[in-house]
């Protein structure tokens, strides 16, 4: 692939990487530059790229690697000197729900999404990006695989024990539904 075809990829695939990178970062400005490095990483990786064999997971799988590098600085600084800490907060108006006839509905969907959002964002690293990769990227167990460079079984369990999770918590909570 050449440099000048990465362009494609960005319009084809950059809104799937760029809500990717909003999940896993949690955090506008972080996944803003999480995006960025992940195309300029596929810039300098192009002659890697093979168009026929999925693109997106290939971009997904840089997403990931850049992400996890940046997390494992972030914690060598910090045992060297500790951060002022600051507590991030998730925009749940991207998933409000279009279709909703009142207005205490839709106010309920809206608290809903956010709790499972929020339940799912404090699930374990191991759980939690696999649960994005198939939920959000909509990507199959082979493609999650190939990303995490983990057998597909571990994927699948990994997806099961996440949701057992998060509906135990629901449940805990007294949200079930």
């Amino acid at each position: 692939m050449k440099v000048s075809e990465v362009s494609d990829l960005v319009n084809v695939h950059g809104k799937n990487i760029y809500n990717f990178c909003r999940q896993l970062t949690k955090n506008k400005e972080d996944a803003d530059e999480l995006y960025q490095d992940t195309f300029l990483k596929a810039i300098e990786l192009c002659h890697r790229i093979d168009k026929g064999n999925n693109p997106k997971s290939y971009l997904l799988s840089i997403a990931v690697k850049l992400w996890k590098n940046r997390k494992r600085k972030y914690a060598w600084r910090e045992r060297i000197v500790a951060m002022e800490s600051y507590q991030d907060e998730i925009d749940y108006d991207q998933n409000q729900c279009v279709n909703v006839q009142t207005p205490e509905d839709e106010l309920l969907e809206k608290e809903w999404q956010g709790i499972v959002a929020k339940t799912v964002g404090d699930l374990k690293e191991e759980y939690r990006i696999p649960m994005y990769l198939y939920y959000t990227a909509e990507l199959s167990l082979k493609e999650i695989s190939r990303i995490l460079f983990l057998p597909e079984g571990t994927v699948k369990s990994r997806l099961y024990k996440a949701r057992n999770e998060v509906k135990k918590y629901l449940e805990v909570k007294g949200y079930g539904r």
